[in-house]
């Protein structure tokens, strides 16, 4: 975690020492599970055929970006084996995968078996074993020095062993770590009140030690280690070994036992080998990986080991003849899965084939137990080591107990009930695998029978064994993927081909982070509950997620408490906000404390992650403090258990702040006014051109009617307005040439005289007129009627 700061690493070093390399291609359980590889049914979906060579070069650069590595790591190594280690196994397992091809098209190796290995390392006892191994923590010596001097054989009955380093990583105190870590090793808990270097212990051997890891005095913070004391030599002092330093002494002999199969002997190369290592869930904590990350020189792949067990018993089985058991029974599994599709097919369409199968995994170490559910689908022909293409954890459920064994059917229980709760839609698991050695598995073989009678979903669901050196095949092919040395290119229609992972991996957290406040300036009384940012089973890489802590919130809480309803805290912070309450706010910005903790087991407790935070505070170079207003806390959380902090914001001082706030009030009205004035006067302006220019225009046609009527101009209203316009700017010039031209001058509309008009003689009409003419004319018709017919002469 970025909360604090792990150092003390000494040199890496080179060829491995310490107990020997046997091969581990152990017998056979009572189910072998290496198998052939699938059928290629063409009633089961499984996948494209080989990418062609131009398409193979398209993920040269790929790379798994939910590890530690960046990609300018990923390309300087790509020229060195990877080395997987089953390091927190009861008997480690090495494996290693083959640098990768330089030339794309070219087909990836394939994961190899080294053997088995001790996870501890033998110092010879003498004077000149001890000036080595102090030199080699200094970094004036190197691996090899180590190698010809310091290491022992392993039937040395003298010899001084340091067993296990990797479960001492990133304890602060002796009290930190489980009874059963403590009552494995001696404790020196005299060296507690004074310095690492006034040890109390007498004669050769190794003790467990509270330390710091700058050899000073133990101050009850973050600076504070469980360290070895090693003492090679009666006469001389012991020497102070941090666990990450013996952890890289371990990864050291595996990284040369793979380098001996690879046949390299140069000891830089050696040293640099990339470490891939499988960790159980109860391990997965913030300080332990870091110190992890330490011992394996910041470019090791850190991976669940749940995870590497199911990667690994999926591998095709490297005997002939011996098939892969669990791999036929989830293809059997698939393809009457298919069958029923093929029926729901035709009365339906437009339905959709379901190929995630659940898997259950179980597996102990000597001081560890986890159950996993896993998810698994998307078959893939073109992939030999990655039969299916994603892996969805669906949950976790890990203790760390002296007796693993004993807690087996807790564990199952447990997984049945948070599975219920996380995935109640997932259909039930089609098979059990266990992982570790042949007597850990049956321990587990036994308790899975007897447990899954009382789980009404799981009575009939099959065991499968793996092989002991599963989790370190699978950790190889993780690694590989994380590497980009294994991936798959995806061909969508109408696109280009796109390179992908082989595997992806969603993983859930196998940790819970929170964080936990105190406002009255760290009163050990007055914490706060924890308030919990990332719960068990979250899906991870998560974050980041952000904590907003202000001053003004702090003096809420002291004022009035911490039982306040949402509505009523924000009121009142904002309230709290003002100027008069500025010296309220500095004392609660000084006072507030932020410790971020860590749960490792569901029944665990809160665990101190790094010292107690003062977000709020300011120090200069002098030691004097000054209080913030406001900051944000951001956390995230890696796949294993790692935290990532910081703190974002312009730490502002409170009064700064304030003044800050009215400024931007000001700024925010002023900005409002100006915006209203600025548009207001485009709205004015355009009103009053256009208000002048029709009055202008007016004026115009008045002068023509007066002063030169009956003229072309005279009324034309189209012209006036472009002559307007045409002298918009120099109106003056118009009105001077029109009193040039015409002799007139140009009056306003108004000033014009106006004109009398003459009233027009009314001319009387008689109405009856027109009545005594039309009959006068119909009389004089009539009678000149009658004067015709009388002249007519009769018919005879």
């Amino acid at each position: 975690m970025s909360l604090a700061t792990s150092g003390g690493m000494g040199a890496m070093g080179g060829a491995g020492a310490g107990g020997g390399l046997a091969m581990a291609h152990g017998g056979a359980m009572a189910q072998p599970m290496q198998g052939a590889p699938p059928p290629g049914g063409a009633s089961i979906p499984m996948g494209m055929a080989p990418p062609s060579t131009s398409a193979a070069a398209l993920g040269a650069d790929l790379v798994d970006k939910q590890q530690q590595i960046s990609l300018k790591q990923v390309r300087d190594l790509s020229h060195l084996p990877l080395v997987a280690i089953d390091l927190y196994s009861s008997q480690p397992h090495v494996a290693s995968f083959p640098p990768k091809n330089k030339d794309p098209a070219a087909v990836p190796g394939a994961p190899s078996l080294i053997g088995k290995m001790k996870d501890k390392v033998l110092l010879q006892s003498s004077e000149s074993s001890h000036k080595t191994f102090r030199k080699w923590l200094s970094k004036s010596k190197g691996y090899s020095d180590l190698q010809a001097d310091v290491f022992a054989k392993a039937d040395d009955k003298s010899a001084v062993a340091i067993e296990s380093p990797q479960k001492w990583l990133g304890y602060r105190r002796l009290d930190d770590a489980p009874e059963c870590l403590r009552s494995q090793v001696n404790l020196d808990k005299d060296s507690e009140p004074s310095a690492i270097a006034e040890e109390g212990t007498v004669g050769v051997g190794v003790s467990m030690a509270n330390g710091t890891l700058d050899g000073s005095v133990p101050q009850g913070d973050d600076f504070d280690r469980v360290v070895a004391k090693v003492r090679l030599h009666a006469s001389k002092k012991a020497l102070t070994v941090l666990p990450e330093e013996a952890a890289q002494l371990v990864l050291n002999q595996a990284q040369h036992h793979v380098a001996k199969q690879h046949k390299v002997e140069d000891e830089d190369e050696i040293i640099n080998f990339p470490c891939c290592v499988a960790v159980p869930a109860p391990y997965c904590t913030d300080s332990a990986m870091e110190a992890m990350l330490d011992a394996t020189n910041g470019t090791g792949v850190l991976l669940q080991r749940s995870v590497c067990a199911l990667a690994g018993a999926l591998l095709p089985s490297a005997e002939e003849g011996k098939p892969n058991l669990l791999l036929e029974h989830i293809l059997k599994v698939l393809q009457a899965l298919q069958k029923e599709f093929q029926k729901q097919q035709l009365k339906n369409p437009n339905a959709r084939f379901e190929e995630e199968q659940v898997v259950l995994l179980a597996g102990t170490t000597k001081d560890t137990v986890e159950c996993t559910a896993i998810q698994i689908s998307t078959p893939q022909r073109d992939q030999e080591f990655c039969i299916f293409g994603h892996f969805k954890v669906l949950c976790n459920v890990s203790y760390q107990h002296e007796k693993p064994e004993s807690i087996i059917t807790k564990c199952i229980s447990e997984l049945f009930d948070v599975m219920d709760a996380v995935a109640p839609e997932v259909d039930g698991p089609i098979a059990m695998v266990t992982y570790g050695t042949s007597e850990e598995q049956k321990a587990v073989a036994d308790k899975w029978e007897k447990a899954k009678k009382s789980l009404e979903d799981w009575e009939d669901v099959p065991q499968f064994y793996s092989k002991p050196d599963s989790v370190a095949m699978g950790t190889s092919v993780l690694g590989a993927v994380s590497h980009g040395r294994l991936k798959t290119i995806v061909q969508v229609e109408g696109k280009k081909p796109k390179a992908a992972l082989a595997l992806n991996v969603q993983n859930v957290a196998p940790v819970a982070v929170g964080i936990q406040m105190n406002y009255h300036g760290g009163a050990k009384n007055k914490w706060q509950p924890v308030k919990t940012i990332f719960d068990f089973d979250r899906r991870v890489p998560a974050g980041p997620y952000d904590v907003d802590i202000s001053a003004a919130t702090g003096a809420v809480y002291q004022e009035q408490g911490s039982d306040l309803s949402d509505e009523a805290l924000f009121k009142a912070t904002t309230e709290m906000e003002a100027s008069k309450y500025i010296p309220k706010r500095e004392i609660a910005a000084l006072d507030l404390r932020v410790q971020v903790v860590q749960k490792w087991t569901r029944d665990g407790v809160w665990k101190k992650i790094g010292d107690v935070q003062s977000p709020l505070v300011m120090t200069d170079k002098d030691g004097k403090k000054t209080a913030c207003e406001r900051i944000k806390l951001e956390l995230s959380l890696s796949s294993v258990g790692l935290i990532t902090h910081s703190l974002v914001g312009e730490r502002e001082t409170v009064v700064q702040a304030t003044k800050s706030a009215r400024n931007s009030k000001i700024r925010y009205y002023g900005s409002i006014i100006l915006a209203i004035a600025f548009f207001g006067g485009f709205l004015v302006k355009s009103y009053w051109e256009e208000r002048v220019f029709e009055r202008d225009t007016r004026r115009l046609l008045a002068y023509y009617k007066h002063v030169v009527p009956g003229s072309m101009s005279d009324g034309d209203l189209y012209n006036a307005r472009y002559v307007v316009y045409k002298y918009r700017n120099k109106k003056e010039k118009l009105w001077k040439n029109l009193e040039k031209k015409y002799g007139e001058p140009c009056l306003q509309e108004w000033e014009w005289p106006e004109e009398e008009e003459t009233p027009a003689e009314e001319e009387e009409m008689n109405l009856d007129e027109g009545d005594e003419k039309k009959e006068e004319e119909a009389t004089g018709e009539q009678q000149g009627k009658g004067e015709q017919e009388s002249t007519e002469e009769p018919d005879l």
